[in-house]
């Protein structure tokens, strides 16, 4: 959350952040944590981890997620809008009473070529129950991310999250990355790779060869629901989902304040808040990859950055690239 001043509005707090300031103190989902009054965001941040990340020289200050815990504090999806193509806002929690699978992909990803594959997924298991929403992470919003849509005939809701919003509310730190949600807006399955196909001659920018969820994993869930033996427990979607300290709130708010400054035009004073997010959190390969493709679209060896995306592939080893899949 960028800040222009410390006094920020209680009700701009609970609109990005989901904390309600009331008498007792900072409230969500049943939580309080007391406060002093009047309420200072400073007291809030250091109460729940949160980290406060300032630019002096632009007069801004960032303001990261909670730390201490997970990325998901509960399986329950947040209340998350994000807009579609034409910039008209669209409330996940709408798809109440259906499946949904939702795939994050990005502009900068080869994964933009499976946008076809999600839409033919769709149309076969839509019958069954099973909504596809697509998410574009892209700091150049429509600019980058409208064309593939586009090219992709896309019948699902294709929504782009220029701000990272998904990285920060579900932990999201790649794509191609599947998200299970129930019917009742439960997320069975927190954020993994997934494909819609298995290409046969996979790729190094595809990666297809690592373990994914695939189609046929979706297909059983689909038709048995709650039954299937890929659904997970609310306690296991939290525990999977990605760890977050205080290195990896105060990453959050650097790579923020890194977007806001690229998108104001200070794409040179943003690669040094770009740099520090990727030194904080390294596994998260969705503020790296982001950030080489501001500077080279081929996120090739830049003098921005120190390093690229195929040298650091090959630093940790293809097989390393996502994370092990546990089914």
């Amino acid at each position: 959350m960028i800040l222009e001043r410390l006094d920020v509005a209680p009700a701009e707090l609970e609109r990005r952040t989901g904390w309600t300031i009331r008498p007792e103190g900072a409230c969500r989902a049943g939580e309080c944590v007391p406060l002093d009054a009047p309420f200072d965001v400073r007291e809030l941040a250091q109460r729940l981890g949160m980290a406060l990340v300032e630019d002096t020289q632009h007069g801004l200050w960032a303001l990261g997620p909670e730390s201490g815990g997970h990325a998901l504090a509960s399986a329950e999806l947040p209340d998350i809008a994000l807009p579609d193509r034409h910039g008209r806002s669209f409330a996940l929690r709408s798809l109440l009473g259906t499946k949904v699978l939702m795939i994050t992909w990005a502009s900068w990803c080869g994964c933009r070529s499976d946008l076809p594959g999600w839409r033919k997924l769709r149309e076969e298991l839509n019958p069954g129950g099973l909504e596809v929403v697509s998410v574009a992470l892209d700091t150049r919003g429509e600019e980058a991310a409208g064309p593939w849509i586009d090219k992709a005939r896309s019948t699902h809701p294709a929504l782009i999250d220029e701000g990272h919003l998904l990285d920060e509310q579900l932990g999201v730190v790649n794509v191609p990355s599947g998200v299970w949600i129930d019917e009742h807006g439960i997320i069975v399955r927190p954020p993994e790779p997934a494909f819609p196909w298995w290409p046969r001659q996979p790729s190094a920018e595809r990666l297809a060869e690592l373990p994914a969820l695939t189609a046929d994993q979706l297909r059983d869930w689909v038709t048995r629901g709650a039954r299937s033996r890929f659904v997970l427990s609310p306690d296991e979607v939290v525990a999977r989902s990605q760890h977050r300290d205080e290195e990896h709130s105060r990453a959050a708010a650097c790579f923020e304040l890194g977007q806001h400054l690229e998108r104001a035009g200070h794409s040179d004073d943003a690669v040094g808040w770009f740099r520090e997010a990727h030194r904080l959190a390294p596994e998260n390969w969705t503020y790296k990859r982001q950030a080489w493709s501001l500077a080279d679209p081929l996120q090739g060896p830049t003098d921005a950055y120190d390093s690229d995306w195929l040298t650091e592939v090959r630093k940790i080893g293809a097989e390393n690239y996502y994370p092990p899949l546990d089914l």
